[in-house]
C-alpha cells in the first residue's frame, strides 16, 4: 500500500468518526445538559483537540475494504485507465487495417494523445492523488505504445531509435513518480525501461550491449527507489534486473557478465538488508551468485571471480559487522541489535561461495592440500570475530578451522586439534570478556569425539593399550571434557546453565569409564597368550576397575557434598555387583572367583564405611 492510499484510507476513517461523533452529540442532546453534553463530546478543534476524559466509549465500526466509495474511486478508476489504454491499441490496429491515417499519423495522434492525458492528469494531482496519478500512468503507457508502434509495428524508426525512445519515456515517468512520491508510477517506470529491448526485436540481439543498458537502467531507477524507500519498486528492478541478465549473461563476455553481477548484487543486496526488504535481496543474492557462476564457467579469470565475490560479500559483512551482541561483563553498557534470521542466512552461506570462489584459483592444489581451503576462509573471520567482540565472525572462523582439523588431518591428529581448539575457544571468554566460546568449545568437543568414533574400525588389533596414538586422542577428548566441567567452561552466576558443567562431568565420567575398560580388554588379549585366560583376567580386572571407580565417585561426593556424584558412585558400584554375581561367578574359575568376591567384598566395605561416617558426623552436629 503506497502513501497515497494510506492517506486517503486516513481521510474517510476521519470523515466517518466525525458524522460519529456528530450523531452522538445530536442523540445526547435530548437527555443531558448543555454543559453535560459539553464534557462528554468536545468538538473536534484539529489534530490537537484532547479525547474526552469521561462518559461512555462506544465502538466505532470497522469500515470494509470493499465500499461504495472504495468501488468508484479505484475500481472505476482501474476500469477507466485500462480501457483508454485498450482504445489507443485498438485505435492503431484498426487505423491500420482500415487504413484511415498513415503510420505517421497514427503514431504522432498517440504521443499527442498520453500527452495531453498525462497533463490532464499533472493538473489533477494536486486535488486528487490518487486520480491524477493514475491518468499520468495511462498518458504514459499511450506514448509508450505509440513509440513501440513506430519501431516495430511500422518501421518508421531504427530499432536503436525506438528502444531509445521507450527508455526515455520510462525515464520520464520515473522523474515524475519521483517529484510527486508515487511508487506506483515508479514500478511502472521500470517495467517499461527494462523490457524495453525485449520488445523491439533486434534489440536482444547483442548480450553485452544488453548487460550495458541493463546496468545504466537499473543503477538509474534503483537509485531513485533507494532514496524514496520504494518497496514495490525495488523489487521490481530487481527481478528485471537480475531476471533479463541471466538469460543475457550466457552470450556476453565473461568479464563483462561478472561485474554485472557483482555490483547489481551488492547493491540490490546492501538496499534489501538495510530497509528489510527479504523479497529485494534474495532476488540480489541469487542473482548476483548465479551470474558469477555463469561467467566463471565460461572461462572468467579466477582472480577476478575473486574479486567479484568479495565484493558481493561486502553488504553481508556490513550486515554482520553491524550486529551487536547483548551486555557483557567487560561491556555492561553496550546495547545489543537485534539480527534478523532471515538475515543471518545471508552471512551462513557466504562462506561456502566464497570457499568456491578461493578454490577456482588453484583447484589442483587445493584437492592436494586438504583442509587449507577452509583454513584460508577462516582466517579472516577469526580476525574480526576476536578482535572485538563479533560472535557471528567468531562462529564462523572457528567451524571453518575445525573442518579444516576434519578434512587435514590423521584421524587421531584432527582429535587433538580439535581438543585444542575447544579448550581454546572456551579460554578466551574470561580474559576478551566473551560468552560465546563457550558453546563454541561444545561444538568443538562433539566433533572430536565424532572423529574418535569415525577413527575406531582404523585402529589395528596389534596397537598398545591405552599409550598408542589411538588411545593418546582419546584421552586427550577426555580430558578436554574434564576440563571444560572443571571450570573452563565459563558459567555465568545468573545463566541458568548449571546443567551443562553437570553434562560435561557426565561425559568425561563415561568417557573415563569405559575407555579403561576397552583398554583393559586390549591389555589382556595382548599380554596372554591363552584367549581363555585374558578373557578371565580382563573380566576380573574390569569388575576391580568398576568398583573402584564407584568408590572414588562415592568418595568426591562425599567431599564436596554434590548427591548425583554419590548417587552415580553407587549406581555404578550395583553394576559392578550385578557383573560379578551374573556374570563373573559363572563364568570364572575357582582362583578368579575368590578374587572377584574379594574385591567386592573391599570395596563395598569401603563405600559403606565412607556412608556410616558421614552418617556420624551428621548426627554428631548440633
Amino acid at each position: 500500500m503506497t502513501e497515497g492510499d494510506r492517506i486517503e484510507r486516513l481521510e474517510q476513517r476521519v470523515a466517518t468518526l466525525e458524522a460519529l461523533v456528530r450523531r452522538l452529540a445530536a442523540d445526547a442532546s435530548a437527555h443531558q445538559p448543555a454543559r453535560e453534553r459539553f464534557r462528554e463530546v468536545p468538538p473536534l478543534a484539529g489534530p490537537t483537540a484532547a479525547p474526552p476524559r469521561a462518559g461512555p466509549v462506544r465502538r466505532v465500526p470497522r469500515l470494509p475494504l470493499v465500499t461504495e466509495t472504495w468501488i468508484g474511486e479505484r475500481g472505476l478508476l482501474a476500469v477507466g485507465v485500462t480501457a483508454l489504454v485498450l482504445a489507443a491499441a485498438y485505435l492503431l490496429k484498426l487505423s491500420f487495417e482500415r487504413g484511415w491515417v498513415s503510420p505517421l499519423m497514427r503514431c504522432l495522434m498517440g504521443l499527442v494523445g498520453g500527452g495531453v492525458v498525462g497533463l490532464i492528469g499533472a493538473r489533477l494531482h494536486a486535488r486528487y492523488r490518487m486520480y491524477g496519478a493514475a491518468l499520468i500512468g495511462c498518458g504514459a503507457a499511450i506514448i509508450y505504445l505509440a513509440v513501440w508502434a513506430a519501431g516495430t509495428r511500422y518501421a518508421l524508426v531504427a530499432p536503436l531509435a525506438a528502444i531509445s525512445g521507450l527508455v526515455l519515456v520510462s525515464l520520464m515517468l520515473a522523474a515524475i513518480a519521483a517529484r510527486l512520491d508515487v511508487e506506483a508510477l515508479g514500478a511502472t517506470a521500470a517495467l517499461g525501461a527494462f523490457f524495453a529491448p525485449i520488445t523491439i526485436e533486434t534489440g536482444a540481439r547483442n548480450a553485452d550491449v544488453l548487460l550495458t543498458f541493463l546496468f545504466c537502467i537499473g543503477a538509474a531507477l534503483g537509485a531513485v527507489s533507494a532514496r524514496r524507500r520504494w518497496r514495490l519498486a525495488a523489487l521490481v528492478i530487481a527481478a528485471s534486473y537480475f531476471g533479463l541478465g541471466v538469460m543475457a549473461a550466457e552470450g556476453a563476455a565473461p568479464l563483462g557478465a561478472m561485474a554485472f553481477g557483482a555490483l547489481g548484487g551488492t547493491a540490490g543486496l546492501y538496499l534489501g538488508l538495510r530497509e528489510g526488504w527479504w523479497e529485494t535481496r534474495a532476488i540480489a543474492f541469487a542473482g548476483g551468485w548465479s551470474i558469477l557462476y555463469q561467467a566463471s564457467e565460461a572461462g572468467a579469470p579466477g582472480i577476478t571471480l575473486l574479486a567479484a565475490a568479495l565484493v558481493l560479500a561486502v553488504p553481508v559483512w556490513w550486515q554482520a559487522l553491524r550486529y551487536r551482541p547483548a551486555a557483557t561483563d567487560a561491556t555492561p553498557t553496550r546495547r545489543g541489535i537485534e539480527w534478523p534470521a532471515s538475515q543471518a542466512v545471508y552471512f551462513l552461506v557466504t562462506p561456502v561461495l566464497l570457499a568456491w570462489a578461493v578454490e577456482r584459483q588453484a583447484p589442483a592444489w587445493f584437492e592436494g592440500h586438504p583442509g587449507m581451503l577452509p583454513l584460508l576462509i577462516a582466517a579472516p573471520y577469526l580476525v574480526a570475530g576476536y578482535s572485538k567482540v563479533r560472535p557471528a565472525f567468531a562462529a564462523i572462523g572457528v567451524a571453518a578451522t575445525g573442518i579444516a582439523l576434519w578434512t587435514g588431518l590423521e584421524a587421531i591428529a584432527a582429535v587433538v586439534g580439535l581438543s585444542l581448539l575447544a579448550m581454546g575457544t572456551a579460554a578466551l571468554d574470561r580474559p576478551l570478556g566473551r560468552a560465546d566460546g563457550r558453546w563454541l568449545a561444545l561444538g568443538a568437543l562433539w566433533a572430536a569425539l565424532g572423529r574418535i568414533g569415525d577413527s575406531v574400525g582404523e585402529r589395528p588389533g596389534t596397537a598398545s593399550a591405552f599409550v598408542d596414538t589411538w588411545a593418546g586422542g582419546f584421552w586427550a577428548a577426555t580430558g578436554t571434557a574434564a576440563a571444560l566441567a572443571a571450570g573452563l567452561w565459563r558459567r555465568d552466576t545468573d545463566d541458568g546453565l548449571q546443567g551443562v558443567r553437570a553434562a560435561l562431568w557426565v561425559v568425561a565420567g563415561g568417557l573415563l569409564l569405559f575407555g579403561v575398560t576397552g583398554e583393559l580388554g586390549r591389555l589382556f588379549r595382548q599380554q596372554i597368550a591363552s584367549a581363555d585366560a585374558a578373557r578371565l583376567s580382563g573380566g576380573l580386572a574390569v569388575s576391580a576397575w568398576w568398583l573402584i571407580f564407584a568408590a572414588a565417585l562415592v568418595a568426591t561426593g562425599f567431599r564436596r557434598s554434590i548427591g548425583p556424584v554419590r548417587k552415580a558412585g553407587l549406581a555404578v558400584a550395583a553394576a559392578a555387583v550385578a557383573k560379578v554375581v551374573l556374570v563373573d561367578l559363572a563364568g570364572l574359575d575357582a582362583l578368579y572367583r575368590v578374587g572377584s568376591v574379594l574385591i567386592l567384598g573391599c570395596v563395598s566395605l569401603g563405600i559403606a564405611y565412607l556412608y556410616h561416617r558421614h552418617a556420624r558426623a551428621a548426627g554428631a552436629q548440633p
